[in-house]
C-alpha cells in the first residue's frame, strides 16, 4: 500500500528527505564527471540544502516538504534523462 509523504512518521520523512539528498549529491558527482557542470551544481546545492534542513523539514511546513521532495525528484528525473548510461542498479567491479 503506498502512503503519502504526509502519513510518514516524521522520522521516516526525514530518512526520506536524506535519501534523496544524497541521491542529488552522487548524481551530482556523476555529472561533474561527465562535465554537465550546470547540472552538477544544481543537483548538489539542492542536495546540501535538503540534507541540513531534513529534520526541520521532516516536522515543520509539511506542505513546503513535500514540494522539496517533489522537486528533487524532478531533478533526479532530468539527471536520468540527460545521463541515461548511469548505472540504475549496483554494479560488481
Amino acid at each position: 500500500m503506498l502512503t503519502s509523504f504526509r502519513d510518514l512518521e516524521p522520522l521516516q520523512r526525514q530518512a526520506l528527505l536524506e535519501k534523496l539528498a544524497l541521491t542529488l549529491q552522487r548524481n551530482a558527482s556523476w555529472a561533474a564527471d561527465e562535465g554537465d557542470d550546470a547540472l552538477e551544481m544544481a543537483l548538489r546545492s539542492v542536495g546540501t540544502a535538503i540534507l541540513s534542513a531534513a529534520g526541520e523539514l521532516s516536522t515543520d511546513g509539511l506542505e513546503f516538504a513535500e514540494d522539496v521532495a517533489a522537486k528533487a525528484l524532478g531533478l533526479i528525473t532530468t539527471f536520468h534523462l540527460r545521463h541515461p548510461a548511469y548505472p540504475l542498479v549496483p554494479t560488481l567491479h
